[in-house]
């Protein structure tokens, strides 16, 4: 979050550098900003050659994100062109390099803005990264374990996946933090994902779940990590499933859920869909026309009425500016919603007795917080748990990001990171 007089001095830092000279080659490390609509953007990017051609990853602490995979890389001295794609938007740069900065412009949808970053010494990361698989049936699983430099045994987390196609970078910049803390952390490839076999449109969360407990395993497995003190962190589906695997493996030192839906998918499928067409900002009667037409959609999908029944609702509303057409008979969100329909967070949560810690923006629009707050700690005390503690955090949204004015970038809890680590760090003493 930084402002003023911080932007300031972040990009004093980020421009005294010394730079090293290696002339009209990309390869290598980049400090510098991002700038758009006036807001910039501190960011670190590396470019690496290799026999297949330029490839590139960026890191930013102020989107909390390490290792983002550009989509592409072409490199034609002195020209560079990149592409980064976000789950809803895509930026395209070109620039030009000149002896050891490489400036130029990006554009983000409507949005335009430039870039300069100037060649420094990559930073020697006190961690160590070791590349690992594990198995769940017929699944491999591949990701990297990330251990502090420190002779161990360590404490260690295993981070669980949110919806859709998350590779081990999603969570990379958290699995980063806790290793230079000093907890180690296994980040992976979700099934159907990088280097992991599966496919995880076909997988319900008994079968994520099962992946998650074998990398659990394999963690406690090392020998650098103290097998006692081993927890995980999910965050959306991942803190969702995150009851289901420490029930399942039973001997966690702690969890933290993220964003964890504690209420039945089908009540919080309609909720995330109807905050997606903005039902809240509707008139009364356009906004009961809307929670009919999204009804409509879960009750095919989560409870079983007939596809010709969202048919006919959606023939009567397809003129609205709110519309949207339903996912096609055969895509995978019916099958996946069908997997998922009996599962009751309730259930799984009365069986954790690890200390858990839950995390909630008072804004998520996929979720919803208080609801799911107050059912995950009842539900803990049902089972006699009472090592809960929540943190819900103002203005934040599902992603713990917060209003952004002008349309600069994305902000973020402040101290989030900082905040599971220093519980976690004490639950693992």
């Amino acid at each position: 979050m930084l402002r003023g007089w911080a932007v300031a001095l972040a990009i004093f830092a980020l421009l005294s550098f010394a730079p090293i000279s290696h002339a009209a080659d990309i390869a290598g490390t980049w400090t510098g900003l991002w700038t758009k609509n006036g807001d910039a953007l501190p960011v670190s990017v590396t470019f690496l050659r290799s026999a297949s051609g330029v490839s590139g990853t960026f890191d930013s602490d102020v989107l909390q994100v390490a290792d983002i995979p550009f989509r592409e890389v072409d490199y034609s001295s002195p020209n560079v062109h990149f592409v980064l794609a976000g789950d809803a938007s895509t930026s395209t740069f070109d620039g030009t390099l000149k002896g050891d900065v490489v400036e130029g412009t990006f554009v983000e949808g409507a949005a335009k803005g430039t870039f300069r970053l100037i060649r420094t010494q990559a930073a020697q990361i006190p961690i160590q990264a070791r590349e690992v698989t594990f198995e769940n049936g017929s699944v491999t699983l591949s990701g990297t374990l990330l251990l502090p430099s420190a002779a161990g045994p360590h404490p260690a987390i295993v981070f669980l996946h949110g919806s859709g196609a998350e590779g081990r970078w999603a969570n990379r910049y958290l699995a980063e933090r806790f290793a230079k803390a000093g907890i180690a952390a296994l980040i992976y490839d979700k099934r159907g994902v990088g280097q992991s076999t599966g496919d995880w449109h076909t997988a319900g969360f008994e079968e994520l779940a099962g992946d998650a407990l074998a990398g659990i395993r394999l963690v406690q497995a090392q020998p650098e990590i103290d097998k006692k003190k081993v927890g995980i962190y999910g965050h959306s589906q991942g803190g969702t499933l995150a009851p289901l695997v420490a029930s399942r493996a039973g001997d966690l030192a702690f969890v933290i859920g993220s964003a964890a839906g504690g209420t039945d998918p089908a009540d919080m499928e309609e909720y995330s869909v109807g905050n997606s067409i903005g039902i809240s900002a509707l008139p009364p009667d356009e906004a009961a026309d809307a929670r009919s037409f999204v009804r409509a959609i879960v009750d095919v999908a989560y409870r079983g009425r007939p596809r010709k029944d969202l048919d006919a609702v959606a023939a009567r509303f397809k003129n609205r500016a709110w519309y949207f057409d339903p996912p096609p008979a055969d895509d995978y969100y019916w099958s996946f919603a069908r997997h998922i329909a009996a599962y009751r967070p309730a259930d799984y949560w009365r069986q954790v007795k690890a200390p858990v810690l839950l995390l909630f923006g008072k804004k998520d629009e996929r979720v919803p917080p208080a609801e799911s707050s107050r059912a995950i700690v009842a539900s803990l005390h049902q089972g006699g748990n009472r090592a809960v503690a929540v943190r819900m955090f103002p203005n934040a949204d599902h992603t713990f990001s917060l209003p952004t004015p002008n349309g600069g970038w994305p902000k973020h809890v402040r101290n989030y990171a900082t905040i599971i680590i220093v519980w976690a760090r004490d639950k693992t003493k």
